[in-house]
């Protein structure tokens, strides 16, 4: 009878990894906000009724929100701690995708000039089973893929 790995490796999920300038954090089961749109400005030409130009404008892109299981790790605790405190942090922060948890890297992004703009703890409710998840999110200048990936 096969067993689903997800049931017997709690950390299946977490495929991938982050690290913050240069020192690996953790595994994540979630990260969204990898996302770049170019703007548009609209142009209304005098004599011109039956459409709007849509001009390029500026590209931007979402804040990163990263989630995962609290760990005994305080890294991104520390850093928006840092923050709040008033003092503007930017660090360099990787994303990789891997192939299974503890798997070869397959993709990457890096994530320059980032600086934490809002952490959520786990909803503490005893009645649901599962992991305490906590989340972050990131605010950062710009996003690159990693030179060499995938192989």
């Amino acid at each position: 009878m096969a067993t689903d790995t997800n049931q017997t490796d709690p950390y299946a999920q977490y495929n991938f990894e982050v690290e913050v300038d240069g020192k690996p954090v953790a595994g994540f089961a979630e990260v969204a906000g990898i996302t770049m749109e170019l703007e548009t400005v609209p142009y209304r030409e005098g004599g011109v009724n039956d459409h709007v130009h849509q001009l390029p404008g500026q590209f931007a892109h979402a804040n990163l929100v990263l989630q995962r299981g609290l760990t005994k790790n305080t890294t991104f605790w520390e850093w928006i701690q840092t923050v709040m405190s008033g003092t503007l942090t930017r660090k360099n922060v990787i994303v990789t995708v891997k192939d299974g948890f503890r798997g070869d890297s397959q993709w990457g992004w890096e994530f320059a000039g980032a600086y934490p703009t809002k952490w959520s703890g786990p909803d503490l409710v005893s009645t649901k089973r599962g992991m305490a998840i906590e989340s972050i999110e990131l605010a950062y200048e710009r996003f690159s893929t990693l030179s060499g990936m995938p192989d």
